[in-house]
């Protein structure tokens, strides 16, 4: 018995010591462990003969759960929860001025790719997980380096300017988010917004989606760039078409991106929204087809928004097209931004300014699900003037240099992406305002009419007309110089330049935070006033209409 008790009075002790030691942090853990330990190998002894050796390796491990739910009319279509451990590696031969990457070899796959990690934290299943992963892209990476040194040999002329920029390294530890989002919660949800479509027979076609991504993300340099950071991205997503009598099919939804799904406003305010979607397509299925304009047009709050995400945020990118050994096969993959010749140039009114402010993490009492503290190259994002009094300052960079933006400003996440973007205006006035603003302006240019546009669809959320253009207008109307309004359908922008910029005529003082996925976990946010344009050019879609279905949808009883 004394024994006995002497035992139980050590293994007490045991406990009241383990119960003071700290907790595991997440710098202690195996993943972390087994990617510096094969990084510190490979950068030693990884090297074929003859053949240059690494001058610089990284390893990226995303682990992440994902929450997806789908439902339709109040079914559920879909409901999966997935957990997956995804490792990327990237390895250069070469130096900082002329190495390996952005090269494409034509009819050949190119590039380092993603393979998947083992979930269990084994530190020797995911060592030699990412070792065998290495000797892969190391391989690639030699033939890769001999194919472009080869073929810029034969070229004279080009500029040379570096493949990779050299950074302080930094050290990005940031903790784990908790628990996600209750899986029973947002089924029963996703059924009661989808179930509002059942009460508007017009609609045939209508969905829901709740998603929410969450994690950690690893990721280590042989330079000592070191980050931990949560992976957070939730989206709500509801959609609907109806087909109008001339077969035009109509369309409208909406989509709210946050970093969690508690963020998203209540329910009450979900259902609200969801039941003007239906109305309004039920509504626009009867309404005519706009005619085609060029002239001013008023985009109005989410309009605004996306609009400038879809036209002005990508000239904002400094992205550098790659490189290949077929210099038209180059070309054919895509172009650099056409602003990085017009730093110093006006590119929008004197009275507008842009910045890009990842650091802002609330706006108007909310959160901003754009706002981050490190890239995924390990570097911590600045904030950024882009454009002051009309002027183009800088670009949004990532390590990728280009002319003249020879260093990161921290805005790579899965490739150069805005973080918070924001654009005002030093002459703006009241909304209430704008529209008589606007009839002035079209009397002016001696217009009968113009256009409202209150509506923008995302291209990746809700599928368009056809046509070639610009963005797809969702809800718009017809004001005459009376001020009266008609809804109209059927219309997209035509080609938008960059001049358009140059002749924004009115902003408004409020401003619409509108937040967007820019990938697969990343979440990008605007901030804009409602816009004014002096002159945009409005067309008819072009779709291939298909005849409506012989039977009408089933009743509802």
């Amino acid at each position: 018995m004394r024994r006995l008790a002497r035992l139980g009075a050590f293994v007490a002790s045991l406990l009241v010591l383990s119960s003071s030691l700290p907790a595991p942090q997440a710098q202690d853990s195996p993943i972390l462990a087994a990617m510096r330990d094969e990084l510190k190998r490979s950068m030693t002894e990884l090297r074929l003969k003859d053949e240059p050796a690494p001058y610089y390796i990284d390893y990226e491990i995303a682990d992440v759960s994902t929450l997806r739910v789908v439902a339709r009319l109040g079914g559920v279509l879909d409901e999966t929860v997935a957990h997956t451990r995804t490792l990327q590696v990237d390895v250069r031969v070469g130096d900082y001025a002329f190495d390996s990457s952005r090269f494409v070899i034509q009819n050949r796959p190119g590039g380092n790719g993603t393979v998947i990690a083992p979930l269990d934290d084994d530190y020797d299943a995911l060592r030699r997980q990412i070792w065998l992963a290495t000797d892969a892209a190391y391989k690639r990476a030699v033939g890769v380096f001999a194919r472009k040194r080869a073929a810029f040999q034969n070229r004279t002329g080009v500029e040379q300017i570096p493949d990779l920029s050299r950074e302080t390294p930094v050290e990005t530890v940031r903790p784990a988010t908790g628990t996600g989002a209750s899986r029973g919660t947002w089924v029963e949800r996703a059924q009661q917004l989808s179930a509002v479509f059942a009460s508007s027979p017009a609609i045939e076609t209508s969905d829901v989606w709740a998603t929410e991504t969450r994690g950690m993300r690893y990721y280590v340099n042989s330079e000592g760039f070191t980050t931990i950071a949560p992976v957070q991205l939730a989206d709500l997503r509801v959609t609907a078409e109806a087909q109008a009598d001339d077969s035009m099919v109509v369309r409208d939804g909406f989509s709210l991106v946050e970093k969690r799904l508690e963020d998203l406003p209540p329910m009450p305010a979900l259902i609200a929204r969801t039941r003007e979607v239906a109305d309004r397509v039920t509504a626009r299925r009867s309404a005519p087809v706009g005619e085609e304009f060029t002239g001013p047009v008023l985009l109005e709050g989410q309009a605004s928004a996306e609009f400038i995400t879809q036209t002005l945020v990508p000239l904002m990118l400094a992205r550098r097209p790659a490189d290949s050994d077929n210099p038209r096969f180059a070309q054919a993959q895509g172009q650099g931004t056409p602003f990085l010749r017009r730093i110093g140039l006006r590119v929008l009114s004197d009275a507008f300014s842009i910045s890009d402010t990842p650091s802002l993490s609330e706006y108007g009492g909310r959160p901003v699900p754009g706002a981050y503290q490190v890239d995924d190259e390990g570097v911590q994002p600045r904030d950024v003037n882009l454009v002051d009094k009309g002027r183009l300052l800088t670009l949004l960079t990532s390590r990728t240099p280009q002319k003249n933006l020879l260093q990161s400003n921290g805005h790579n996440r899965a490739g150069v992406q805005a973080g918070v973007f924001q654009m005002q205006s030093a002459q703006a006035v009241p909304a209430s305002e704008l529209k008589s603003k606007y009839l002035d302006l079209l009397r002016a240019q001696d217009k009968t009419f113009g256009y409202i546009v209150r509506g923008i669809a995302n291209p990746n959320e809700i599928a368009v007309g056809g046509g070639q253009g610009g963005p797809f207008i969702l809800e718009a109307v017809k004001v005459t110089l009376d001020g009266k309004e008609q809804s109209v359908r059927g219309l997209r922008f035509g080609a938008v330049t960059p001049a358009a910029f140059r002749d924004l005529a009115e902003a408004s003082q409020e401003r619409t935070l509108y937040s967007y996925r820019g990938g697969a976990a990343v979440a990008v946010s605007v901030i804009v006033p409602s816009l004014m344009f002096e002159e945009l050019e409005i067309q008819k879609v072009t779709d291939v209409l298909q005849k409506p279905p012989i039977v009408p949808s089933p009743p509802r009883e």
